[in-house]
């Protein structure tokens, strides 16, 4: 047999395999990398704090790690706790929503002037039945309450991970030889996926707040609710920026039965996702990731069908991880070259 052939068959068994492992062990998976993320994203959000003029220098490094970590626990802790707040209020306010859709599919039937046709009144029925906004609600409270369970493990995890890093760091070196090269890449994964975290919870912040501001002046109901999740969704590229738009204007839609605040809220999410995605993110980041469009979102569809949503929050540090030990190596240095942006 030839042997590029034998290799490319190898691999590909090799990635199935791999791919089927992630997905069957994802239950114990999910929570372990979340809480390596939650790791970098405190060693991160050290790193920028030592960058603050005159005082950062002047901070120890424990106190930075200390600082970083309770001010990522609070920020965990509101977001917790906003989220267990409105659940019931959500809940009552799901047949008042299911009204508004069908006056919005009356209003919509009227102005097409098919309200009286036999067709429409079957396509609205199906309709009605296929859009259940109660069971929409109902089972995305429970995927909060599932992300809830998921929040106390991932922190449990990232504890040990803060208090054991030093020791672990130690051990890789050892295992493979304590060679200066898997040094380097061991130390340029840590600095690279730690200030994109930091820096991305930083814009999700920022995010946010903006989406707030916005959402709460235009009057829509569960702003703080939106901004957290707005915040979150930021981690997602491409995806989480159409998500963050869509679903607060929908709700708008229902709210306020009427499209004119619907169509406010859209442009006013679009402007500051476009302005922090395109403005803010650049000029922070600084290109320093130098992914690939095309790279993110195959990593994207690939990690999503393998781990779900968490996938997709993980997708883009994957990635980086794998292009930074791929380019260390003469042999895989190749394959980072097509992960790149710049080849």
């Amino acid at each position: 047999m030839n042997q590029g052939l034998l290799k490319c068959t190898c691999a590909i068994v090799l990635a199935t395999l791999i791919g089927w492992i992630l997905h069957v062990g994802r239950s114990v998976l999910v929570p372990i990398a979340f809480g390596i993320i939650a790791t970098y994203v405190i060693f991160g959000l050290a790193g920028l704090l030592r960058r603050i003029p005159y005082a950062g220098e002047r901070l120890k490094a424990g106190l930075r790690y200390t600082i970083a970590a309770t001010l990522m626990v609070f920020i965990v802790y509101l977001s917790v706790d906003l989220l267990l707040s409105d659940k019931d209020r959500l809940m009552a306010l799901a047949p008042k929503y299911e009204a508004t859709l069908l006056a919005l599919l009356t209003k919509f039937a009227a102005f097409l002037h098919i309200e009286t046709e036999a067709s429409w009144t079957a396509i609205r029925r199906d309709l009605l039945a296929t859009v259940d906004v109660q069971a929409i609600i109902t089972a995305t409270l429970s995927s909060v309450s599932s992300l809830i369970a998921t929040i106390v493990v991932v922190t449990l995890y990232a504890a040990f991970f803060l208090v054991e890093h030093a020791k672990f760091r130690r051990k890789l070196v050892t295992f493979a030889g304590g060679t200066t090269q898997i040094v380097s890449v061991i130390d340029e994964v840590n600095a690279k996926i730690g200030t994109y975290l930091a820096l991305k919870a930083l814009l999700g912040v920022i995010l946010g707040i903006a989406s707030w501001v916005c959402m709460y002046f235009i009057g829509l109901e569960f702003a703080e609710l939106w901004a957290v999740l707005i915040g979150l969704l930021n981690f997602i590229p491409y995806a989480g920026s159409l998500v963050s738009v869509a679903l607060p204007t929908l709700l708008a839609a229902l709210q306020f039965g009427q499209l004119s605040e619907a169509f406010a809220i859209f442009v006013a999410l679009t402007v500051i996702n476009f302005v922090v995605g395109h403005i803010l993110d650049p000029w922070l980041m600084g290109g320093s990731l130098n992914l690939s469009p095309t790279v993110i979102l195959i990593s994207l569809a690939a990690w999503s069908s393998v781990w779900g949503i968490a996938g997709a929050f993980l997708a883009v540090p994957i990635t980086v991880g794998l292009i930074i030990a791929f380019s260390a190596f003469d042999s895989t240095r190749r394959f980072a070259m097509l992960l790149t942006n710049d080849g």
